[in-house]
């Protein structure tokens, strides 16, 4: 309970107040029928109505951290409650009608935030960090590409982190069966973390605790860090083939542009000759590297690549409490994999495309740029 926050049920639905009695305003969002009784219970207002059964209002942090102070506030970030990793999602109800059918609370943290006005110009970053204050995701309301956006309304927002890492470079089109879905990242392991909000020059941060599912039996914690390593480095794999995938691609788009521009050149035939020699390499090499199936049932009439295969590995090391000995087997066995296909990127790059871009040199023309790329981690 909070000095001052009261709740009252009535004839026709539930109201609080912030001052004592003082004034009372109405729950929005309740149907308007007798409520015969409130109770808080786990940090959540429940109320029993006649005939429209239970309504539940899922974490009132807000009316328990409520100040004058947070009242007179631009901004507030509210300190959010502790998270649970679920096995099971939440976050939406079933089908039927609305009135039958009600809507799980989301599953993942709930961070609960007040902005006194927005505008045009509001922006609202939030950023999640672990306990030694390293950012591990970042949301901002101004962002572009996949992703959840803090939202910028007037007013009390709740924005859900899911508890995952930043997920894997994808491809457009591109299905990995058996992998987190959506393109996900690993899921974090139990522990502190830590919830900052930046709106314009105010910055905000406050603690975050993950728990464990209580449903399911303890994991001893070396188990825990092992398999956090092991999914992020799996991931890190899946960025690894994709942006080798997009590397090629965007080879292919540079040559087919050379041969373009340099058509009227003295050496066109030599240059077009080489470079359709380094399209067709890159032609064989990127099936290579990932899969057809651009959806579940494609997974039927498409080998799953090396890339499906890292994903479905994530899958079974995120939905086992233990790396089984499978899983390990079979990870030393598509990283040999990758490791060779690798090896071949590097010296199609090192001899081929070098060599296309020193007869480019010699014909005073601008060569295809080959960016420096990421050398992999051990994945043992």
């Amino acid at each position: 309970t909070v000095r001052g926050v009261l709740y009252a049920g009535t004839e026709t639905g539930a109201y609080y107040s912030m001052d004592n009695g003082a004034k009372w305003m109405p729950f929005s969002g309740m149907p308007k029928v007798p409520v015969t009784d409130l109770e808080v219970r786990h940090g959540d207002l429940i109320a029993a109505t006649e005939g429209r059964a239970f309504w539940i209002l899922d974490d009132i942090a807000p009316m328990r951290q409520h100040t004058a102070e947070v009242a007179g506030a631009e901004s507030h970030l509210y300190e959010p409650r502790a998270a649970i990793l679920s096995q099971t999602g939440g976050g939406g109800g079933g089908g039927g009608a609305a009135a039958r059918v009600g809507a799980n609370p989301p599953s993942g943290a709930v961070i609960q935030y007040r902005l006194a006005r927005s505008d045009s110009t509001t922006r609202v970053t939030i950023e999640i960090l672990n306990a030694a204050g390293t950012v591990l995701r970042t949301f901002t309301s101004g962002g572009t590409g996949p992703g959840a956006r803090p939202s910028t309304r007037a007013g009390i927002n709740r924005f859900v982190w899911d508890l995952r890492y930043a997920g894997p470079t994808t491809l457009p089109n591109v299905t990995l069966f058996g992998s987190p879905g959506g393109g996900a990242g690993p899921r974090v392991t139990p522990g502190r973390y830590q919830v900052r909000m930046k709106v314009g020059a105010v910055s905000q941060t406050r603690p975050l605790e993950v728990q464990a599912d209580p449903r399911l039996a303890p994991i001893a914690p070396a188990v825990l860090a092992q398999r956090d390593s092991i999914a992020r480095l799996l991931s890190d794999r899946i960025s690894e083939m994709s942006n080798a995938v997009l590397r090629l691609r965007d080879f292919k788009v540079q040559v087919g542009g050379i041969i373009t521009r340099t058509a009227t050149h003295e050496m066109a035939d030599t240059i077009a000759t080489n470079g359709r020699g380094v399209t067709s390499t890159i032609d064989g090499l990127e099936p290579r590297l990932t899969t057809k199936a651009a959806n579940g049932q494609d997974i039927i009439n498409y080998a799953n690549g090396i890339n499906g295969q890292f994903g479905f590995l994530l899958g079974q090391v995120e939905g086992h409490p233990e790396l089984t000995t499978m899983v390990r087997e079979r990870m030393v066995e598509v990283d040999a994999q990758w490791a060779a296909l690798r090896a071949q990127l590097e010296a199609f790059e090192a001899n081929e495309l070098a060599a296309f871009n020193r007869l480019l040199d010699r014909a005073g023309v601008p060569g295809v740029i080959i960016p420096t790329p990421k050398r992999p981690a051990p994945i043992m």
